[in-house]
């Protein structure tokens, strides 16, 4: 007689189906730091933003992109350029700025850093071209750059970068 060893196939399958779902389970879990937000993508699309701390995801569905929130980026622009009074000026602007949205940051801009720095640049060029040399020699650096960090805020908001500056020198 063949006896009773037909269901010693299916137990074993089913502990394999067993573990192999208890390996899935526990690789799921990750940790978000403290300066960062994760971003889960779920089968490519965005799903939702977690804070710091244990997480858990469905591993092969779900993977998450961390953002640092409080790291502090900086840029810097420099070149000639021509003043209102057409004289020609060496100009050197830098800018420090940080992530306040991660998702916007990720999927809104291609290269939010290189954004950042079109964006510098462009306004330190406006407010250069409406200043004169003297200006920008004496009193006026001050002006420069307050009028510059509003050019910029200006010009980053309608891209919703998910970036704002912190600083401007």
């Amino acid at each position: 007689g063949s006896g009773g060893n037909g269901n010693a196939g299916a137990t074993g399958l089913t502990l394999v189906g067993v573990a192999a779902l208890l390996i899935w389970s526990v690789s799921g879990f990750y940790t978000v730091q403290e300066a960062e937000r994760g971003v889960v993508m779920r089968f490519g699309a965005y799903h939702a933003t977690v804070t710091s701390g244990i997480h858990w995801l469905p591993r092969f569905i779900d993977r998450v992109i961390p953002v640092d929130v409080n790291k502090v980026y900086s840029k810097s622009v420099a070149g000639q350029m021509l003043t209102q009074d057409e004289n020609i000026s060496e100009v050197e602007l830098g800018v420090q700025y940080r992530v306040t949205d991660p998702v916007k940051f990720l999927f809104n801009v291609r290269d939010p850093e290189r954004t950042m720095e079109h964006v510098a640049e462009s306004a330190l060029r406006l407010v250069v071209g409406q200043s004169t040399m003297d200006d920008l020699l004496t009193g006026g650096r001050e002006v420069v750059r307050l009028r510059s960090e509003e050019e910029m805020s200006k010009i980053l908001e309608p891209y919703q970068t998910g970036l704002v500056i912190s600083e401007v020198t």
